[in-house]
């Protein structure tokens, strides 16, 4: 559906778009370009990939409207566009439109989760205090994506042993040390050649 307000002689333009809780809270912390009249509105064109491919979603009115998509996704966010675009695109998502955007947009989100809590793993965090800090960076709360189901996301997809993203912080904090030493005169530039390379080697046996 196409909203239009305006402010200072200048309207803008929005379809808006049923959507899950925590992709509508992950729309706003990213991209929310509020004024006056909209105090939420998601501007995409930033983001270009992302933004090409909800062009790329757009139909004109003429296609049945589907009632079923609040009860599913249960919220809704304003996406801006411009006239340029309500006008060579259209400005509706049908129903296979929308799950498809959707789907694109909650792999997004579980992805920068499963990061999240695939690399505090490796520093002994429960899953609960990195679900926790999760919620609080992003402000997804308990209404928008509940922990039972973050849990579950984590059990089936998540690899919780961080044995590599380990090795990888030790190293990279190893590679500070010797930049340190060398920076302070402890080192020469020749001794931390010769570190790093025996670090490297020791990396490969492992």
């Amino acid at each position: 559906m196409l909203s239009l307000r305006g402010m200072d002689n200048k309207e803008r333009w929005a379809v808006w778009m049923p959507c899950k809780g925590y992709v509508k809270r992950w729309l706003l912390v990213n991209y929310n370009r509020p004024d006056r009249c909209w105090p939420e509105i998601v501007d995409l064109s930033e983001n270009r990939p992302l933004y090409r491919l909800f062009l790329n979603h757009l139909r004109r009115g003429w296609h049945r409207r589907d009632g079923s998509a609040m009860s599913v996704y249960g919220e809704r966010v304003a996406i801006e566009i411009s006239e340029d675009t309500f006008r060579r695109y259209g400005w509706e998502l049908t129903g296979t439109e929308l799950r498809d955007f959707n789907g694109e947009l909650e792999r997004q989100v579980k992805l920068a989760f499963h990061t999240h809590v695939s690399m505090l793993s490796v520093t002994g965090i429960t899953l609960n205090e990195s679900i926790r800090r999760f919620r609080r960076y992003t402000g997804i709360g308990e209404l928008d994506w509940e922990t039972d189901s973050m849990r579950k996301e984590v059990l089936r997809h998540v690899r919780m042993d961080g044995g590599e993203l380990w090795r990888e912080y030790q190293a990279r904090m190893e590679e500070k040390v010797w930049a340190v030493l060398s920076e302070n005169g402890l080192l020469s530039r020749q001794g931390a050649d010769y570190c790093k390379k025996n670090q490297l080697q020791d990396r490969w046996k492992r």
